[in-house]
């Protein structure tokens, strides 16, 4: 039985160690441990410490501190709400490269927030999983693009030789979320081939907040907001109150929304639609794997690997709903705008208010998403020897991503005919006279003319053509001289659809909603070299250097040589310490370059629109003093061809000790530095800029060509209608602009004890940030972000496992500690008088603890049982976060499942 992080690719015999090539080189070595430190999580790890996928192991790396957006996110308006990711040093998903079996695969063709380009690792066979080598430094030097926080490898099974049939149950303590899994893991091995297939069938039910009691009412919220969710209401926008429908308008509209009032503002119809949303994705998944080879003769060896998964999946989001300010017309006289400055007489009967229906499931059925996806990946190649000391290898590999989604959506026009009405009435407002009332009931007919399915297709592609030359070159007086050389062309490419209505600006679109759109294809060439250096019998140096030609004609990236260099040196038997630097580059995703012109909704605070509203009788205005609301801004990007390459370097410095059979840690530093960030340009910054070149400040003209540009890129309501200055719209586009600089230490122990009693095992990993340095832009000033209130990034991570063995049986135990996060919000009193914040509130860490025991009742039949979240551990809440599900979603993704339980049984013969 394996106990903890099992080394799997240190193959040791009783005469002979065998070389192995480790993820972050394509030399072959005699030792897994190198100059650059390497996790691994083999098969065992993933049953012993309660991994149910790839994406479960690599989230609870130590090293993955960085927060990201998972389901429960997903259901709120995610861009990507059915993929997993992880993020390595916090840099963002798209920083960490990962490769199955050592090669590129298909990106999600849809963009991570919108923006750039990842990975989803749910799209990669499960069964098929061999071990997963995580490298945790830069290595552009070897890999190329994207390897900048470090490179994931994921290796598939081959050379299996017997037949494993497993079948897997599962459910949680509070409902939902049952699965069942049945894999199939087969092979041949002869004399000259070797072929290794797996399949596997799995499925999800969903969770929805309403089947945990902690997040199924609004009374579970931390903060003591628990009125009803604002169902059915007008909002008077010139009083602040709601006009009170009255009971029975309630009862009439069929909604089943109940009378009810919130302080301060009035009646209205609401209800408690907490938990709604699924925090946990309904899947269903089929995959298929196969790889072999086939042995010409004693020089030369054909393979071939091949890889498919079927992914349906469903998730539920936020109700249909209708909200627009509108001019509407009181036949009993009760307006009140004729004493409006912007109305005046004959405005006498018109109300300027919000309008707003949420439609309940009965009314209009639920906001699903239906995703359907199919991802596949071939390899077929020739490798071979010459002379005693050199091998060589060539391949190709394709693969691709195919992605749709369709979801229920309300089309535009019938929003406005039926509920906001259409006609112009000289102030940019609707008149509000549709023709179905706010509260009249919702009959089949105008269901099925106001509901329709938006539809987005896309799909991406990845094709790489290599050869690979590793050998030894001459001996030397501490050892032979090894190299690896490597060329490589790579073509990918996506293309990502929306639907006619999705982007239409016409009034025949999809009401409130927007999306994005995009497609290209670009090519790169890379030639690459490495060699070893036994420079004495305990010293060796390795050198590195790749040379990136971007050959697309559309960024300024063209050609980019990356180096590194790495040391270790043995001053005794029992102690390695090693070094390394290096550099890396990150090409501009996909979608920052070949973007079209696409929407987006953020929240801004409106420092030009809220000095306007200003008092003066309340003294002079300042942002600080006037602590105005932020509010929600469509938006409208595009790609950029003028982008330039990300740039990097990482340096590493540390010690591995084994100072007695069975034991032994690792200490290292790392450091990572980034420049020329792409990103969008920052709304705020375009506001705050705004700000400052209406005012003069910070050195701005308002006629200078800087401030000019910036009024173009802003779309505000024009003078004399009654939203006059309301911030309309904003135009970004993606620029070079940012930089960063992370250090921190890992540190990682592994003991096994043996005796007559049983085999006690303890592994444990410990990841801590020390600093994060960020400069936005090259106004801003550089300094550590670390601590900052906004940054929700835990500080350190943990990982821990003691296990025990004694013949048949098994037992492990893992923690895992998030450490503590900052408030959403801080509270005033963590200001001084001039606005600084001067003391941060934090939650507590977060623990979680996994059980899974095994026994083998023969030495065919074993069954294994797993508990998740041992003791049903919920993270803190937030005191100040309002809004379900009360607690941080990105920090603490897939915490809201609680306590699950698994039973497997395995057969083998």
């Amino acid at each position: 039985m394996a106990f903890a992080e099992e080394e799997a690719t240190k193959v040791k015999k009783e005469d002979e160690i065998e070389r192995i090539e480790v993820t972050g080189s394509r030399i072959s070595r005699m030792d897994a441990e190198g100059p650059a430190p390497v996790v691994v999580i083999s098969a065992d790890d993933f049953k012993d410490k309660g991994f149910n996928t790839a994406h479960d192991a690599l989230k609870a790396l130590s090293q993955n501190t960085g927060t990201v957006q998972g389901n429960e996110f997903g259901a709120q308006g995610g861009f990507t709400a059915n993929a997993d990711t992880i993020n390595l040093r916090d840099l963002g998903p798209g920083y960490t490269l990962v490769l199955v079996n050592g090669r590129r695969i298909a990106e999600n063709p849809t963009p991570y927030n919108g923006q750039s380009n990842f990975v989803n690792l749910a799209s990669i066979p499960f069964a098929a999983i061999d071990r997963i080598e995580i490298l945790t430094s830069g290595a552009s030097a070897i890999y190329g693009s994207d390897a900048v926080a470090g490179v994931v490898n994921v290796i598939l099974k081959k050379d299996v030789e017997e037949t494993t049939v497993s079948a897997q149950l599962g459910t949680t303590k509070d409902g939902g979320g049952d699965t069942g899994r049945l894999q199939l893991v087969t092979g041949s091995v002869g004399d000259k081939h070797s072929i290794t297939t797996a399949l596997e069938y799995y499925k999800q039910d969903p969770i929805y907040g309403k089947d945990r009691d902690w997040l199924d009412s609004v009374d579970d919220g931390p903060a003591g907001v628990n009125y009803l969710t604002r169902g059915i209401l007008l909002f008077d926008n010139v009083n602040g109150t709601y006009v009170d429908p009255g009971e029975q308008a309630c009862i009439d509209s069929g909604s089943g929304y109940e009378y009810t009032s919130r302080e301060g503002r009035g009646f209205y119809c609401g209800y408690d639609g907490t938990g709604e949303y699924s925090i946990q994705n309904e899947r269903e998944t089929m995959s298929a794997y196969l790889t072999g080879s086939y042995i010409i003769n004693d020089n030369l060896e054909l393979f071939f690997d091949g890889m498919f998964q079927d992914m349906e999946s469903e998730i539920r989001g936020f109700r249909h709903f209708v909200s627009e300010d509108v001019l509407e017309w009181r036949e009993d006289g009760s307006g009140n705008l004729a004493d409006h400055p912007a109305f005046g007489a004959g405005y006498e009967n018109y109300d300027y208010i919000l309008k707003q229906r949420i439609f309940s499931f009965d009314e209009l059925g639920e906001a699903t998403t239906d995703f359907d996806e199919q991802v596949w990946a071939a390899t077929v190649g020739i490798q071979g020897t010459f002379g005693e000391t050199m091998a060589w290898k060539a391949y190709y590999n394709e693969s691709r991503y195919d992605y749709e989604t369709s979801r229920a959506r309300l089309k535009e026009e019938k929003v406005y005919e039926y509920f906001i009405g259409t006609e112009s009435i000289g102030f940019g407002l609707p008149d509000g006279q549709g023709s179905v009332g706010l509260y009249d009931p919702i009959t089949d007919e105008i269901r099925n003319d106001l509901v329709g399915y938006q539809v987005i297709k896309s799909d991406s592609y990845s094709r790489t053509l290599a050869f690979v030359l590793t050998g030894e070159v001459m001996d030397l007086p501490a050892g032979p001289m090894a190299f690896a050389a490597t060329a490589e062309m790579n073509r990918q490419g996506y293309d990502l659809k929306q639907d006619d209505r999705t982007l239409n600006k016409d009034g025949m679109g999809w009401y409130n909603l927007t999306g994005t759109v995009g497609g290209g294809d670009r090519d790169r060439y890379a030639i690459g070299a490495e060699v070893l250096i036994p420079v004495l019998d305990n010293l060796e140096f390795e050198l590195a250097g790749r040379y990136d030609e971007y050959d697309d004609d559309t960024t300024d990236v063209g050609g980019r040589f990356t180096p590194s260099a790495k040391a270790t040196y043995r001053p005794i038997e029992e102690v390695m310490v090693r070094a390394s630097y290096g550099e890396s580059f990150r090409a501009p995703d996909m979608h920052y370059v070949f973007a079209g012109d696409s929407g987006f909704y953020t929240s801004v605070n409106d420092w030009t629109q809220c000095q306007q509203d200003w008092d003066p009788a309340d003294g002079d205005f300042t942002p600080i003093e006037a602590n105005c609301d932020s509010e929600s801004v469509q938006g409208t990007r595009s790609g950029s061809k003028t982008l330039e390459e990300e740039k990097g370097k990482n340096w590493g410095f540390g010690f591995v000790v084994e100072p007695m059979d069975n034991l032994s840690f690792t200490l290292d530093y790392y450091k990572i530095e980034l420049r020329d960030i792409v990103s969008d340009e920052s709304v705020q910054g375009l506001i705050d800029d705004e700000y400052d070149c209406n005012n003069g400040l910070n050195g701005r003209d308002p006629n200078s060509g800087f401030c000019q540009q910036v009024y173009s890129q802003i779309s505000r309501a024009p003078a004399g209608e009654v939203n006059e200055g309301e911030l309309l719209g904003v135009d970004i586009s993606p620029i070079n602009k940012s930089r960063l600089s992370q250090d921190g230490i890992d540190a990682t122990l592994a003991y096994l004890y043996e005796s007559e009693y049983g085999d006690f095992g303890l592994n444990m990993s410990y990841t801590h940030v020390l600093s994060y340095k960020f400069q936005s832009t090259d106004d801003d000033d550089f300094e550590d972000v670390r601590d900052e209130a906004w940054n929700d990034s835990p500080r350190s991570k943990v990982q821990a496992t003691i296990s025990y063995a004694y013949e048949d049986f098994f037992i492990a135990v893992t923690g895992f500690r998030t450490g503590s996060i900052p408030w959403d919000e801080q509270p005033a009193e963590n200001y001084d008088e001039d606005g600084n914040l001067v003391k941060i509130n934090r939650l507590d860490p977060y623990y979680v603890y996994n059980l899974t025991a095994s026994y083998a009742f023969t030495d065919n039949l074993m069954a294994r049982g797993t508990v998740i979240n041992l003791f049903d551990e919920k993270p803190e809440q937030d005191p100040t976060q309002t809004s379900w599900p009360y607690y941080n979603v990105f920090a603490y993704p897939g915490a809201a499942v609680g306590t699950e339980f698994y039973a497997e049984v395995i057969y083998t013969f």
